[in-house]
């Protein structure tokens, strides 16, 4: 039943964001394609009106000059060389009321007889630094001059209309230059064609052109640059022929955006809402099925802890018996030998040496050396048996002290006692002592100790390398067992490496564990609590050293106890 509401929450749920979602996007998709098309729209309608007024602007400086061009006393003036009175109406005039910037008089064979720049009159000659761009134009001026006049003698009316006007590039400056005749108004002055002077007029292309063209259609910050930018829109400046010189650009105007922009917190608000909405008819749906939902999952994690409860239960029943086995047989096996030889002292009369002393010391005539062997039998008997006691009682012994000393380690009573101390005199009779299983498994046990002082407490230290040349040496069959002792700047390395088995990865973080034993089919042949190696991970911590084990299965392993050097801040610590 849980399941079929579930089921049926969740369709619900995802047609509604379906539904949400396509509507959501449609809006989005419409509203941004009609952004798109007014912007576009406008976009191209700035660039229509930005082209007809730039195109107007430059055939309106023909228009100006005509003001003063088509006019007699022009001609008189010009004839006259009156440079002053051409400055003032041919010159200053044009430029400081129509914004041109440069103005010069050709005469009939295209020597310069007037020039000003600026505002300013100029020798004639100053039009030679122009003469070479702005001859194509004088000579098509020329040319149409001709056309017109053919068959009259004077077409002062035609010749009125005639003009050439273009974009040109002076250097790294563009230039709008228009060139006309000087010509009569009134006809009463007759003029050879060919004769005419002609009036040059250069504006350039710049901020002030471009605020006259921008501002009447309100094309926002328009200007003159050399190449066209993504962030902008421009139209181009065209040359004679057909090169782009300049581009007219300005920041476009897009309505859509700004619409958009204008309204984005109200769209936004609206939109939150909107959401808000939708969730809340969204979780008024799902508040049924999630009240089952939850009961559905309580219940299964009720199940799932008390599955985890069991089987951590039953893993530490595991571990408790696996134990209390493994302590039983380490017990027993010592108790087993000492319990033995206690009853053969006991019986030791009844040992054949002893018997046989005691029939040597019967005899009437008692050989002295034969009861000399005879007693050294029964005293070798006796030895062996002691021998035999000593080491079963130290190995339990041994025992007892890792259980003390894991009930201290547990509660948190277990201690050190550090000191500045020689390494090898810590580590050497470690290794004498050791060398005896060494010999009796028949291994090579190889050492590198050079002299070299470390902060540790020696018994528990030696306690540490008891415990890892003990498991080097249980668990390697053949080979060799090698302590290496290296230092560094602050710590001191002593490492225990073997030829034996070897541990798996995945048992490397586990055999520090108490109890824990890396492969318990060997616990006959390799015996031990589980508890040695726990323990001394705990010392090494507590004498601020750490135990690291590097291991491959079928090489063998190394465990590696570091613990700091002699330093100032630790010779603190151990005063």
């Amino acid at each position: 039943m849980s399941v079929s509401r579930n089921t049926l929450s969740l369709q619900i749920s995802a047609s509604l964001f379906i539904v949400f979602g396509v509507g959501l996007l449609s809006l989005v998709l419409v509203g941004q394609n009609a952004i798109r098309m007014s912007d576009e729209s406008s976009l191209a309608r700035q660039e229509r009106f930005a082209a007809r007024h730039l195109a107007e602007a430059i055939a309106a400086i023909p228009q100006q000059q005509r003001s003063s061009t088509v006019w007699d006393e022009a001609i008189e003036n010009t004839i006259a060389r009156d440079v002053e009175w051409l400055d003032d109406n041919l010159g200053f005039w044009m430029q400081d009321y129509f914004g041109h910037n440069e103005s010069y008089i050709l005469d009939q064979t295209g020597a310069p007889i007037f020039a000003s720049v600026k505002k300013e009159i100029r020798p004639p000659e100053t039009y030679a630094t122009r003469a070479e761009v702005i001859a194509p134009v004088v000579a098509q001026l020329r040319e149409l001059m001709a056309e017109v006049s053919v068959g009259q003698d004077n077409p002062y009316e035609a010749l009125a209309e005639v003009g050439v006007v273009a974009p040109l590039k002076f250097g790294d400056e563009v230039a709008i230059v228009s060139v006309v005749p000087i010509i009569s108004d009134s006809g009463e002055i007759a003029q050879v064609p060919g004769t005419e002077a002609v009036h040059i007029a250069v504006r350039y292309v710049g901020a002030k052109l471009a605020k006259e063209i921008g501002l009447p259609i309100e094309l926002p910050d328009a200007a003159f640059i050399a190449s066209l930018t993504e962030d902008l829109a421009g139209t181009p400046v065209i040359g004679p022929t057909g090169e782009v010189l300049s581009w007219l650009v300005w920041k476009p105007v897009r309505p859509g955006m700004d619409l958009i922009m204008n309204m984005l917190p109200m769209l936004l608000a609206v939109g939150v809402l909107s959401v808000a909405v939708f969730f809340w008819m969204v979780r008024r749906l799902l508040r049924v099925s999630g009240q089952l939902q939850a009961s559905e999952a309580q219940a299964r994690l009720d199940v799932v802890a008390l599955k985890q409860a069991r089987q951590l239960a039953e893993a530490a029943d595991r571990t408790k018996m696996n134990f209390m086995s493994i302590v039983s047989h380490e017990l027993r096996t010592p108790l087993t030998v000492i319990l033995g030889y206690a009853k053969l002292g006991k019986n030791l009369r009844q040992m054949p040496p002893a018997q046989r002393l005691s029939d040597t010391l019967q005899q009437r005539h008692v050989d002295a050396s034969l009861a000399q062997s005879n007693l050294n039998d029964v005293l070798q008997t006796a030895n062996t048996a002691m021998e035999k006691i000593e080491r079963s009682g130290e190995h339990m012994l041994f025992l007892v002290n890792q259980l003390l000393d894991y009930a201290k380690m547990a509660t948190g009573r277990l201690k050190v006692d550090p000191e500045i101390c020689n390494v090898r005199e810590v580590v050497e009779p470690v290794v004498e002592q050791m060398r005896v299983l060494t010999e009796q498994k028949g291994l090579d046990l190889e050492t590198r100790i050079p002299p070299c002082f470390m902060l540790a407490d020696v018994t528990r230290t030696r306690q540490i390398l008891i415990n890892l040349m003990g498991n080097a040496i249980k668990f390697t069959e053949a080979g060799k067992v090698s302590v290496v002792v290296t230092e560094t700047e602050d710590k001191v390395h002593i490492a225990v490496s073997d030829t034996g088995l070897g541990v798996e990865p995945s048992e490397l973080e586990k055999i520090f564990e108490a109890f824990h034993q890396a492969d318990y089919s060997l616990s006959r042949s390799a015996v031990g609590t589980g508890l040695g190696l726990s323990v001394a991970k705990e010392l090494a911590r507590l004498e601020c050293g750490t135990i690291h084990v590097s291991s491959e299965v079928g090489v063998g392993s190394t465990f590696t106890l570091s613990l700091p050097k002699e330093t100032p801040p630790l010779l603190e610590k151990a005063a």
